[in-house]
């Protein structure tokens, strides 16, 4: 069922507040107000900014839930700004329970035990805005909720402040990022991050990470971003136009934010792991490119006799102390003379490296000042040169140190 807010009623249309023309005689009284009153009140007070201290003024306290008039402002407001996009409110609705139960299981979804859940809060009503005409239907419906509390119902004070305080830990983040300001931003990130393995300096590795990505990648300013979903314990942003890993055109990107059970917040940011090329390097001094083509006796002069040297099937390994590279190579008669280079897997090894700074026995800590955001990816990143694109993952002891290290050519 639909509630009119202009159709069919006497309204003042100009001077006065939309609700005094529909409800003229509500006081600021004990007398207890209906739900389809209070969810007039806060429509109108959504509906238009100066009407928000006299809408607010019309719930008696007992209906507040301890809810302060500057928490309910700024509840609006942010209600409002996502109402423009559709149009002019000509009614409100309540959602029917199968629409209440999908709205309810789409903020919980997802939600590991660690996370709050939206039952905390108690019984509730869900109230959707509609518009005579919607110039947006795919953008969110605006909603709120009504709380049931002991046979009656009050404005959901507790879910709108905690809304509110979510919203504003969000923003503090899009605002660190915006300001470039690692340090501030590393306190609000560091809740999201609870093992051993995040230290303090990985954390701000992550954080300087977060600030570069966003001035580099995302095109799109921080008042543009999409709210997608808002609840005190999940909220979602979508990020319009975010450049392509390789910048050869954009995507979007989604941000949520998901409050733990202890009261804290982490922020899910999921931030591809950028990395420049990385090459071969025996005992400090590079010797082998992804892609290029080596003769046998270059990469004999580069990297000594082999241990073992396999060509078989168009492919050549060859099996060092700790490291085995691999060449595609035309074979004739069990030899080779020259060959791409596919392949290296370092698994024992303190002669050989990749790049200067990526060894096996490596923490996995240490592992996360070089590539921050590897932890988002599985230990996997991939990067390109003139010669293809090679992918490079990790595996680890229980110990959390690097075992085995292997950087070969993307497939597919």
């Amino acid at each position: 069922m639909c509630f009119a807010v202009l159709s069919g009623m006497s309204v003042c249309l100009s001077g006065c507040s939309l609700f005094d023309g529909i409800s003229k005689g509500f006081k600021t009284s004990s007398k207890l107000l209906s739900e389809s009153d209070l969810a007039l009140i806060v429509t109108n007070a959504i509906m238009d900014e100066r009407d928000v201290s006299e809408n607010f003024s019309k719930i008696p306290e007992s209906q507040l839930e301890g809810l302060s008039y500057s928490v309910f402002y700024q509840y609006c407001s942010i209600l409002r700004k996502s109402s423009n996009a559709h149009g002019t409110v000509n009614a409100f609705r309540f959602l029917d329970d199968s629409e209440k139960e999908a709205y309810f299981s789409q903020i919980d979804s997802n939600a590991g035990e660690e996370y709050a859940t939206i039952d905390e809060y108690g019984e509730m009503d869900v109230v959707e805005l509609c518009y005579s005409k919607d110039h947006d239907p795919k953008a969110p419906p605006v909603r709120f909720t009504i709380a049931k509390k002991d046979n009656g119902y009050s404005i959901a004070g507790r879910y709108i402040t905690d809304s509110m305080f979510a919203y504003a830990y969000i923003n503090h983040y899009f605002d660190m990022i915006d300001d470039g300001n690692a340090d501030e931003l590393q306190t609000v990130i560091k809740d999201s991050y609870d093992s051993d393995i995040y230290l303090n300096s990985v954390i701000y590795s992550k954080a300087n990470y977060i600030c570069d990505y966003y001035k580099l990648k995302v095109r799109t300013h921080s008042d543009d971003y999409e709210l997608k979903l808002f609840s005190p314990t999940h909220i979602s942003y979508l990020i319009p136009e975010v450049f392509t890993e390789y910048n050869d055109g954009f995507v979007s990107k989604t941000i949520d934010l998901r409050r733990y059970k202890s009261g804290t917040f982490c922020i899910k940011d999921n931030i591809p792991s950028s990395i420049e090329e990385i090459r071969l390097v025996k005992n400090g001094e590079i010797k082998l490119r992804l892609g290029s083509v080596y003769s046998q006796n270059e990469i004999y002069r580069l990297l000594g006799e082999p241990v073992m040297k396999i060509p078989a099937n168009g492919v050549v390994t060859l099996a060092y102390r700790g490291m085995t590279v691999r060449l595609a190579a035309e074979i004739k008669n069990g030899k080779w003379t020259t060959g791409r280079l596919t392949s290296i897997v370092i698994h024992n090894s303190s002669e050989f490296k990749l790049g200067e700074d990526i060894y096996v026995g490596m923490n996995v800590s240490e592992l996360l000042l070089v590539y921050p955001m590897f932890d988002q990816s599985d230990f996997q990143g991939s990067f390109k040169n003139v010669d293809g694109e090679f992918v490079i993952k990790f595996d680890f002891n229980d110990y959390g140190n690097v075992t085995k290290i292997t950087v070969g050519e993307a497939v597919g």
